[in-house]
């Protein structure tokens, strides 16, 4: 691009942006999520989105930060329907995980995809 030229990037997912919650809920019902309230610990990812019914219910939740990491890359391939990815593509994917490039190799091994 020319170095006066504008690029313009508008984000549509629906949670964990930092935008207001209405507008993030009200996308999600738009999309088919289901929005309630009841117990989280019953919420399935993609199907609904359960807000707490009373903040008994309000919990930490540990999570596999690698497995969601493994899960990005694996996604990146999917969407992408690539069979092999330049050495630039493992750098940037080892910088944007924050994981080594020898794990961002492993998990693109595991999967069948070539590095060239």
């Amino acid at each position: 691009m020319d170095e006066d030229q504008i690029i313009v990037v508008q984000e549509t997912e629906y949670t964990g942006a930092g935008k207001h919650h209405m507008a993030q809920l009200s996308f999600a019902k738009e999309n088919g999520i289901e929005v309630k309230f009841g117990n989280p610990e019953e919420e399935r990812a993609g199907c609904n989105i359960i807000l707490p019914e009373h903040p008994s219910l309000i919990k930490a939740r540990d999570v596999d930060l690698n497995k969601l990491k493994k899960s990005y890359i694996k996604n990146c391939i999917d969407n992408y329907k690539v069979d092999e990815v330049s050495r630039k593509d493992v750098e940037f994917l080892a910088e944007d995980t924050k994981l080594s490039i020898e794990e961002v190799e492993k998990v693109l091994s595991e999967i069948n995809v070539s590095i060239v």
